[in-house]
């Protein structure tokens, strides 16, 4: 088989395609072909030494993937071989990975790999972000961070089937007109404007009810001069680094506005199966009826995981990046 592997942490150096073993089935295991494999932020943070939950090196990076199932363990009842799958939680930057039956998700004949691949940590998270933490309302306002990303992308598409209106903010004019035609209803170029200023115009100084932030950094202290009363921030990512934001002092000082914030990581959806599966049905259903479509940015040979990270990177994205074993 084929993988991408790192030794060590540090640039998109790092990253190494090497032959290895193929792997054995164990009983309790399948083995799935890799037809597309997606990047995402996360592992990019692996490679940097950022990330929360470091996997121990040698390390294959990635965790989610979609293929074909070319064996099955003695124990597996419920699939077989040829079957069409998504593969979730396991190193997927490779030929084929070996994963059991709970880390595995059936699709339909006419869900196109590239696409699956795309779709579970994007789309679970927008998903959750809107209907499990927050439970948004109809006729609600959000403003969403890095709105061009692939989880800016997917919260277009799950916010359209909840009548809910997008403000994204992103990094250049290019980027904020392709979203703009996607259906975002207000675009900010954070680079060039006062998003505060443009915020606070666009809601006639009300605020949003929602702020849905995966950068953090420096700029987080602003969130809490955009919220609505009764409004929540969602936090879930640390691309400009851990917020500097003195928290008890944003929330306190102005009580009677009930402001709250949440941190979330979809780790704390994968504890629960159930709730997970059930939102997983949810969203293949969405797929297969054409209601949601995963944005892909780029798809790229294996062998080219150094640039794919470097797309996110630089943050060239619209979307997910995709790799081809």
């Amino acid at each position: 088989m084929k993988a991408i592997r790192i030794y060590k942490t540090g640039g998109q150096e790092v990253l190494k395609l090497e032959t290895l073993p193929d792997l054995i089935c164990q009983p309790d295991e399948v083995l799935v072909s890799i037809k597309s494999a997606s990047v995402n932020y996360s592992d990019v943070l692996i490679r940097k030494g950022d990330y929360p939950y470091m996997p121990q090196f040698p390390a294959i990076l990635g965790n989610e993937a979609a293929g074909i199932i070319t064996e099955t363990g003695s124990k597996i009842k419920h699939l077989k071989v040829g079957q069409r799958v998504i593969v979730f939680g396991k190193p997927s930057y490779a030929t084929q990975v070996a994963v059991t039956e709970a880390g595995i998700i059936p699709i339909p004949d006419a869900v196109d790999f590239d696409e699956a691949a795309a779709l579970p940590i994007i789309y679970l998270t927008a998903y959750h972000m809107l209907h499990t933490v927050r439970r948004v309302r109809a006729g609600e306002t959000i403003l969403v961070h890095a709105a061009a990303g692939g989880v800016g992308t997917a919260l277009i598409q799950l916010a359209k089937l909840a009548d809910i209106h997008l403000i994204g903010l992103t990094s250049d004019d290019k980027k904020a007109a392709i979203i703009s035609k996607m259906g975002y209803e207000q675009v900010i170029n954070y680079k060039t404007e006062d998003v505060v200023a443009r915020v606070n115009q666009i809601t006639g100084n009300k605020g949003v009810d929602l702020i849905i932030d995966c950068v953090g950094g420096s700029r987080f202290d602003d969130n809490f001069k955009m919220l609505a009363t009764l409004g929540h921030i969602i936090w879930y990512g640390i691309v400009d680094g851990q917020p500097t934001t003195d928290f008890k002092k944003a929330l306190g000082s102005k009580p009677h506005k009930c402001h709250s914030v949440s941190m979330f990581h979809l780790y704390g959806i994968l504890s629960q199966p159930a709730l997970m599966m059930d939102s997983f049905k949810t969203l293949i259903g969405y797929l297969v009826k054409g209601q949601i479509k995963p944005v892909i940015h780029a798809r790229l040979p294996l062998a080219d995981a150094a640039k794919a990270h470097a797309i996110l990177e630089n943050k060239e994205n619209i979307g997910k990046v995709i790799l081809k074993p």
